[in-house]
């Protein structure tokens, strides 16, 4: 009998480990279905028509217009959601409402792999990518503060705004949260 518990343990340490192992970042996009206040929840509605739910974490950012907040969700609106896809629930850790001057903006979500300053791009690899952008005006942040793009360093987990018209990709802002 006690072979079997401890054999049952060792399997349920391993499932927990595994579990904590492969919970990772990913990128959903769809229509917000519906937003429950009290549970911290949003339900979207994705392409294929399936429905998600999402926890809305404790440092959740909705970035509706440019302007960041903690709460601003209706249902209907369309939006990219930054998640950490954990093992039972999937925590929403940024949002952006695509309306008005972000109607044509995309989150991506990558590893910084450098910046040229003398051609003024920045690159970065997202889903085994590699992608250049020009800064332009994109805003830089580290850590929720402004910062500069000199600031990021290479590896540095790294979310992306971009907007894409016709074949145009602009890159709009840059943020990066280091522990």
């Amino acid at each position: 009998m006690k072979s079997l518990l401890k054999w049952v343990g060792a399997v349920a340490a391993v499932v927990l480990l595994a579990g904590t192992a492969v919970a990772a970042d990913a990128i959903a996009a769809g229509k917000v279905k519906g937003v429950n206040a009290d549970k911290k929840e949003v339900v979207l509605t994705d392409a294929d028509g399936k429905d998600v739910t999402f926890k809305l974490g404790e440092d959740v950012v909705i970035n509706r217009g440019g302007k960041e907040g903690k709460s601003d969700l209706s249902a209907g609106d369309a939006v990219n959601v930054l998640y950490d896809k954990g093992v039972l629930t999937w925590t929403a850790r940024y949002v952006l409402v695509q309306e008005g001057d972000s109607k044509d903006c995309e989150l991506m979500y990558g590893t910084f792999k450098g910046y040229d300053a003398d051609k003024k791009q920045f690159s970065f690899t997202a889903g085994g990518k590699d992608s250049t952008f020009p800064m332009g005006d994109a805003k830089v942040r580290l850590n929720k503060e402004d910062g500069k793009v000199e600031d990021i360093k290479i590896g540095d987990q790294t979310i992306v705004i971009v907007e894409k018209s016709g074949d145009k990709t602009t890159l709009k802002a840059v943020m990066v949260e280091r522990k």
